[in-house]
């Protein structure tokens, strides 16, 4: 275990000098840093006039055994991407949000001062994915983009062991960030929190489009993107911007990217709100398939309907779930009986 160090860390590679200081590149906030800030986020730092990644290589861990967590990769959630398998996963502290309803909050909203951390190297990560017999490696449970350097070593020894690499993310990475990291990335789900500007900022504490756009880098650079839009009452779960965020995801995306209208459960700063009611994921989900969007989930119910995978053209199951558990009917490697390609990475 390590405790904090302001000389800890690594020089971060994406930044950028300018007159007014470092900038970083990683997210979009795009923090320009003079000597002694940090960024939004804690952990990236101006030290002596070098941007410095403060907890490369330290996670948030049990101090003993294997490192990392072997989570089912439906728990992402990912349903088009080896499903059944399990993916090791690990987070650190800090994010790039601030989030009220976070349920993460213990450690996003932590600094690297408040906890102690484990220190993992990207080596030692994919050895403990070997030794676990996980398929692959997932950043998770805070916000990767932060440490992206990190991600982006870690990645590309996973993958080079034959293994898979997956983020969970707020979507909030620059171009830079896409450019880095990437090429080492197989799949990511972007966690969209709503379709209207003014709320995205008062209640997460930055703006829209950035996820939006960072989605789209995803897409448009071959990384296999499920989208999740957590679906809050009274804050997110209006039928017209329900609609307008699954006509994003079809014009700009694909009809074809899944799609996961998560239960809320009331968490952190936001207790006023009762649990997300069925009844208006199910009416989400229906106005998704209404504006033609093929796989569209009710997530954090389990045992619902909507979280079995059905072909969209003849409707036979491909994949049934109940809760984390997933089982594969039939051969996910080729075609459905009806023809269509089956939408799945194995």
């Amino acid at each position: 275990m390590s405790t904090f160090d302001d000389a800890a860390g690594v020089p971060a590679e994406l930044v950028v000098e300018t007159d007014d200081g470092l900038q970083c590149t990683a997210c979009a906030h795009r923090c320009t840093l003079s000597p002694g800030q940090a960024g939004i986020c804690d952990v990236r730092k101006n030290v002596d006039g070098e941007l410095r990644l403060l907890t490369y290589g330290q996670v948030f861990d049990r101090p003993t055994g294997p490192p990392g967590t072997a989570d089912p990769i439906e728990k992402k959630p990912l349903y088009h991407f080896h499903p059944t398998s399990r993916v090791l996963s690990f987070g650190g502290v800090s994010c790039n949000f601030a989030c009220e309803f976070c349920q993460n909050n213990h450690i996003s909203f932590a600094g690297p001062e408040d906890l102690e951390l484990r220190e993992v190297s990207p080596e030692e990560a994919v050895e403990s994915a070997r030794t676990q017999d996980c398929a692959g490696v997932a950043w998770t449970y805070n916000e990767p983009t932060i440490y992206a350097e990190y991600v982006r070593d870690g990645a590309e020894l996973a993958k080079a062991d034959g293994r898979y690499t997956v983020i969970v993310t707020n979507g909030y990475f620059t171009e830079e960030f896409i450019d880095e990291v990437g090429p080492y990335l197989d799949a990511a789900n972007v966690d969209v929190k709503g379709f209207r500007d003014r709320p995205h900022v008062k209640h997460m504490g930055a703006k829209l489009e950035p996820t939006l756009r960072g989605a789209e880098l995803a897409h448009d650079a071959g990384i296999h993107v499920e989208i999740t839009y957590l679906t809050i009452p009274d804050l997110n779960d209006e039928p017209r911007e329900i609609r307008e965020f699954a006509e994003w995801v079809r014009d700009e995306l694909d009809q074809s990217v899944p799609i996961h209208f998560t239960r809320f459960h009331p968490d952190h700063e936001m207790r006023d709100r009762p649990a997300t009611p069925v009844e208006t994921l199910e009416r989400a989900a229906e106005i998704a398939r209404e504006v033609g969007l093929e796989f569209v989930y009710v997530g954090n119910v389990p045992g619902h309907a909507d979280n079995d995978t059905r072909c969209p053209d003849c409707g036979t199951t491909w994949i049934r779930r109940n809760g984390f558990r997933a089982s594969v009917e039939g051969d996910l490697d080729g075609t459905c009986d009806c023809g269509r390609k089956i939408d799945v990475v194995v």
